[in-house]
């Protein structure tokens, strides 16, 4: 968008000699703007080359320090997009002033048109300089991604909508003896439901659509992802209809998927704990993401149960039941690579208990119990790496502790 600015502001230039006053009472002569946008356009096509191999290095750094698939949340930061477009955008414009000015003549006015941008693009171009040295001296490192992972994941984990059931209603009970059941036909991760159409279509056949997915699971041909209870007679297209609502990608997505978010963390800190990098102290951080994750994720489901007022009769689209992320699928997710690759780390071992604790003390049932049964399997892991018999003592004493 900016580079058609700046192309469309050297026409406007070139066009407002007809329009503007000739004795325009300031003149920039043309050698003088051809010396300036030559040294504009060398300057910004080295910078510009820097950055994108800055950015480069630090995409592949992400990829080998912390995990393959926190590169996209990486890339998406539109602060290093914005930078980048400065200096593109500035050397386009240098390139096209040249061009136009080498092409026609332009009067006092245009060439005073000219240096106004010029002005303009160089105090932009500090600015942007000045923001893209903070920024890439942070870009790739470890620390800085685990924060743009947890960015992410605490909007993620703070949306009600996306922690309960999309707007539908949560459920863990089987669906009952379905009239139809809709098979996938494609192969993918489901990224996002369109529950508006899957409204609609439940009203129109008068019944109810019990999904047996929600974003983040994998669907292949043939598995059934939804099943149908209604009283009038399925449309023909209805199987059609579900399938299209429902996004399907390659990637698993952490804006619409709480269990990615986990994943994504214990990848970081699973790759900070193998031999190669040996780096316990990344996994100790990682925990305590996590925890902060778990405890949004308690506050967010208190605060779906405060709306509900403990009925299931106000959802945006009640004909929709959800399957419901359950609190052990989540423990899971988060820690059952840290305890495996953590299990000979004393201080991870330790570390992991207590964040397992804390985890209890955040005063949900569900996750209490689940954490529990956790703290046993990662003490029993333990206890068959650690050699040493006071560290495997204090990994015990670490998981009896009380809120």
């Amino acid at each position: 968008m900016m580079s058609l600015l700046v192309v469309a502001w050297v026409a406007l230039a070139w066009v407002g000699d007809e329009y503007l006053p000739e004795n325009w009472p300031v003149e920039i002569s043309r050698e003088t703007l051809m010396n300036l946008f030559g040294i504009l356009a060398s300057t910004m096509l080295t910078v510009a080359t820097f950055s994108v191999s800055a950015i480069s290095s630090a995409y592949a750094s992400v990829a080998n320090s912390a995990s393959p698939r926190a590169t996209r949340i990486v890339m998406a930061d539109g602060s290093v997009r914005s930078m980048l477009g400065a200096f593109l955008a500035t050397f386009i414009y240098a390139v096209v002033s040249i061009t136009a000015l080498s092409a026609v003549s332009f009067g006092k006015a245009g060439r005073f048109l000219l240096f106004v941008a010029f002005c303009v693009l160089v105090g932009w171009v500090l600015v942007s300089f000045l923001r893209w040295v903070d920024r890439v001296t942070r870009l790739g490192r470890l620390g800085d991604t685990v924060e743009r992972v947890m960015e992410l994941s605490r909007r993620t984990f703070s949306s009600p909508k996306i922690i309960g059931g999309n707007g539908g209603v949560e459920t863990r009970e089987p669906a009952p003896s379905a009239r139809r059941e809709v098979k996938a036909t494609e192969c993918g991760y489901l990224m996002y439901l369109d529950m508006d159409v899957l409204q609609k279509l439940a009203e129109t056949i008068e019944g109810k659509l019990w999904l047996a997915v929600r974003p983040g699971s994998l669907i292949t041909p043939g598995r059934t992802i939804a099943r149908i209870d209604s009283v009038k007679e399925w449309p023909e297209d209805g199987d059609d209809i579900v399938r299209s609502a429902m996004t399907l990608g390659d990637e698993r997505s952490a804006e619409t998927d709480p269990r990615f978010c986990l994943i994504l963390l214990a990848e970081i800190a699973d790759r900070a704990l193998s031999p190669a990098i040996n780096d316990p102290g990344t996994a100790i951080a990682v925990l305590r993401s996590q925890i902060e994750l778990f405890d949004l994720w308690v506050k967010t489901r208190s605060e779906i149960a405060s709306s509900m007022d403990g009925e299931k009769d106000g959802e945006e689209f009640p004909n929709i039941l959800v399957p419901e992320i359950e609190a052990e699928e989540l423990v899971s997710d988060a820690f059952t690579p840290i305890a495996r690759d953590g299990a000979g780390s004393v201080e991870v071992g330790v570390r992991l208990q207590k964040a397992l604790v804390a985890i209890r003390c955040l005063g949900n049932e569900e996750l209490a119990k689940s954490a529990s049964e956790f703290s046993a399997l990662a003490i029993e892991l333990a206890e068959q790496a650690l050699i040493s018999e006071r560290h495997r003592e204090a990994v015990r004493l670490a998981g009896s502790q009380s809120c």
